[in-house]
């Protein structure tokens, strides 16, 4: 009943809020009006107030500068339309005709990495499909893929129930590669 109750609470901006933790100021995994929680110990709900004084500083640390058209000198507005344009001089000055937008050329791969404690990667990896992988696989043309590296080392050796466990687990997992030197 509870998981109904947060669940329908977390779907709506009326009751909270959720995250997956809470450093330096920002909340990991911070989701508003979305109902897809996921259950445990680092779930965090959020006062409506407070979640949504942070949802407006997210947002406004998120607006882009934009060139202004004019004589092309770094003069900027905040915020602004979608694409980017850079715009190109034309005779005269300051804006008028003779200003021909020019479209930047488009980025075309993105590659990504990061080092993630262990003692936290359940809440990053969570963060990271939310907030990185849904975002490029949501552009149907998107061919989007993500490998997983890691690395464990034994000061003392492994435990043998450790390395077996681990092995068995990577295998019906589909790990490519498991290795233990």
């Amino acid at each position: 009943m509870l998981a109904e109750a947060i669940v329908k609470g977390a779907g709506t901006t009326d009751f909270f809020c959720t995250a997956y933790g809470e450093h330096e100021g920002k909340f990991d995994g911070f989701r508003l009006g979305d109902g897809n929680v996921q259950f445990d110990d680092t779930l965090l709900l959020i006062e409506p107030a407070v979640a949504a004084a942070y949802a407006a500083s997210q947002e406004k640390a998120v607006a882009p500068a934009l060139p202004m058209p004019g004589d092309g000198e770094g003069k900027v507005c905040e915020g602004g339309p979608r694409p980017r344009l850079v715009y190109k001089p034309g005779p005269g000055t300051g804006p008028g005709p003779g200003i021909q937008p020019i479209p930047q050329a488009k980025a075309k791969h993105f590659h990504g990495s990061v080092s993630i404690p262990a003692a936290t990667a359940k809440m990053k990896l969570l963060q990271i499909a939310e907030e990185i992988i849904s975002l490029l696989n949501a552009d149907p043309a998107a061919n989007v893929s993500v490998t997983l590296e890691i690395t464990a080392e034994f000061e003392n050796g492994v435990p043998d129930h450790i390395k077996r466990a681990a092995s068995e687990n990577a295998t019906s997992l589909g790990f490519k590669a498991k290795e233990w030197e």
